[in-house]
């Protein structure tokens, strides 16, 4: 299961809206299923012979999530599902944006991306684990707060933090912490602005990936 960050359509970045709804893509041998907000895609897949594309065959579109009297799709989830399903996915036209290209990158110890590209070169980016505050392997509910930050950020957590690390968009590490009692914000004033994921390390041996941004 790969979870979405963003979809990128003509250069522009479209961030999946802070919702309680998870964004998803679950591939297997030869279909694919995608949660937006309460909308599920799925497809039949083909993949090429060196397996570096596939194209979507078939779809369907599971609505009834979107119909409930208690659902409320406000306007941006319904830009960004625009974005995803109409704008990347080019739905709900059979003739889809194929053939898909996929990149999976290692971007730190715990944590892997997928890059899918269209014929149009817009691309859906998803992760190994949820950017979150859920509980992530065991590690406990975590928060980073201000998120976004300009120059301090702070951490709440229900684990001993043994070790903060932050990785840029290439997975480098760029600024490594270790925390104590009297240490309770971490300066990132010298990073530049974007996007960052901090590594945290429970003095138990547990890690656990966060998102965040850096105005």
């Amino acid at each position: 299961i790969w979870y979405l960050e963003k979809v990128v359509i003509n250069d522009e970045s479209f961030f999946v809206p802070e919702t309680n709804i998870v964004e998803y893509a679950e591939f297997f041998d030869n279909s694919m299923e995608t949660q937006s907000s309460c909308n599920f895609l799925w497809s039949d897949l083909e993949y090429s012979l060196d397996n570096t594309n596939f194209s979507m065959i078939n779809f369907g579109l599971t609505l009834d999530g979107c119909t409930s009297d208690d659902v409320e799709i406000d306007e941006e989830i319904a830009e960004f599902q625009k974005s995803y399903l109409v704008d990347f996915f080019n739905y709900p036209s059979s003739d889809f944006n194929n053939p898909f290209t996929y990149e999976i990158t290692e971007e730190s110890s715990t944590l892997k991306k997928l890059t899918i590209t269209n014929t149009n070169d817009d691309q859906a980016v998803y992760y190994s684990e949820t950017l979150s505050t859920n509980d992530v392997n065991g590690f406990g509910s975590v928060q980073l707060y201000p998120n976004p930050s300009v120059s301090l950020f702070s951490v709440e957590s229900q684990l001993v933090l043994q070790q903060i690390r932050v990785y840029n968009e290439l997975g480098q590490v760029v600024l490594e912490f270790f925390p104590n009692a009297s240490k309770t914000s971490y300066d990132i004033s010298i990073l530049a602005k974007g996007i960052y994921f901090v590594e945290l390390s429970s003095s138990e041996g547990k890690k656990t990936l966060k998102k965040l941004i850096k105005n």
